[in-house]
């Protein structure tokens, strides 16, 4: 009877032991599984849960449940007081209850034990805005940029916090020698943060060498000149791209120190490839003079930019000469207009046979720009161009 007994209590406490490792190896994956996280709450033992919990208190806090989510997250605290998790989910309940002062010792507590976890991160971000305190908000906004988060939620804290000046001198003083997620900040900045503000930023990280990706950044400053952002595009490629050597809307003429790896600026000269198209470039007495050869039939783009000319009536001319063969058009220039929702429509061509043409700007949807230079089969060369009020 007594070896019955013994190998029942055997039986029973390998099943009991089956069950609480089951039970933890559930709870541990609920901790980012939030369907694991339910069949836990439902089948395992309370004795077993506690990694769960964290999912269980972020579900309740995201369906408005925040009496659940508080009860969620002292039990986590209980059974695991050491991580930060805990304390970060707290002070999220509080801040939401109203009760920053408890909030701000609840984040301030889970920053001591590791800014590792983002949701801690996050709530110092919400507390800072709240509290009005801009250093702590900045700081931890910039931190995760930094880890390569660029969220929707990271996104509007963001604009939150560079809304306010105090925040957009907060934000700056973080800023340093960035290698990577300006790259991802500047191209949100330049549609979500105020002409203002950006400048700000974008000096103060120019100032202390941030390393600006100016390749990638480039057509995004053409593609925000044709949507009505002439100010914004200026403002990041003059101070984070442009080496001193900004080019003007209202300046036409071709650049020396463009060379075949220089990144293009909002109001650059292109000059896009072709085939059968051959450009040089030569210093000629009133500055730069393209030369250009076309061998193909079909008539091809010696160069383009963006403009910002305002309704009215204008004259183009260009020195050179153009020598084009039997039956194709010498230079000529295209017009297209850009609305600030970014379509587009041509306005026509001019031929500048004699070195000028004149052109007309509507005073609707046409924000700004695309000057195009085409050339059927010939060869010439151009330069000197200037646009005037005629």
């Amino acid at each position: 009877m007594a070896s019955l007994f013994g190998r029942t209590a055997w039986f029973a406490a390998l099943a009991l032991a089956a069950v609480a490792a089951v039970g933890v190896q559930l709870d541990r994956e609920g901790r980012r599984n939030f369907a694991v996280a339910q069949v836990v709450r439902d089948s395992v033992p309370p004795l077993f849960r506690s990694a769960s919990l964290e999912s269980l208190a972020h579900d309740a806090y995201d369906r408005g449940d925040l009496a659940a989510g508080m009860a969620l997250s002292r039990d986590f605290i209980r059974r695991r007081p050491i991580p930060s998790e805990g304390l970060a989910l707290l002070g999220f309940g509080q801040l939401q209850q109203g009760d920053q002062d408890a909030a701000l010792r609840s984040v301030i507590m889970a920053g001591d034990r590791g800014w590792r976890d983002r949701f801690t991160q996050e709530s110092l971000v919400m507390l800072g805005l709240q509290a009005q305190e801009w250093g702590i908000a900045a700081q931890r906004t910039v931190a995760l940029w930094r880890v390569g988060v660029n969220d929707d939620r990271l996104k509007d804290m963001t604009a939150d916090l560079l809304s306010q000046p105090q925040g957009v001198e907060a934000f700056a003083a973080q800023v340093g020698q960035e290698k990577y997620w300006a790259n991802a900040f500047l191209p949100w900045a330049a549609t979500a943060v105020a002409p203002p503000a950006l400048t700000t930023v974008a000096s103060t990280m120019a100032r202390k060498g941030a390393r600006v990706d100016c390749g990638a950044l480039s057509p995004r400053t053409l593609a925000l000149v044709r949507s009505g952002r002439a100010e914004t595009a200026a403002i990041l490629w003059r101070n984070l791209c442009a080496n001193g050597r900004f080019t003007q809307p209202g300046a036409f003429a071709f650049r020396e120190d463009m060379g075949d790896d220089a990144p293009i600026g909002p109001y650059d000269w292109q000059y896009p490839e072709a085939v059968g198209l051959d450009r040089t470039f030569t210093q000629g007495k009133n500055g730069v003079v393209l030369q250009y050869r076309n061998r193909e039939p079909l008539r091809s783009v010696i160069a383009k930019r963006n403009a910002l000319l305002g309704p009215g009536r204008y004259v183009a001319r260009l020195d050179g000469a153009a020598h084009a063969e039997a039956g194709f058009r010498p230079v000529v220039l295209q017009i297209v207009c850009y609305a600030k929702d970014g379509s587009a429509r041509r306005l026509g061509d001019g031929e500048m046979t004699s070195g000028s043409t004149e052109f007309f700007i509507p005073d609707t949807f046409c924000d700004s720009q695309e000057l195009v230079l085409l050339s059927g089969r010939g060869e010439g060369e151009v330069g000197n161009m200037t646009i005037s009020a005629s």
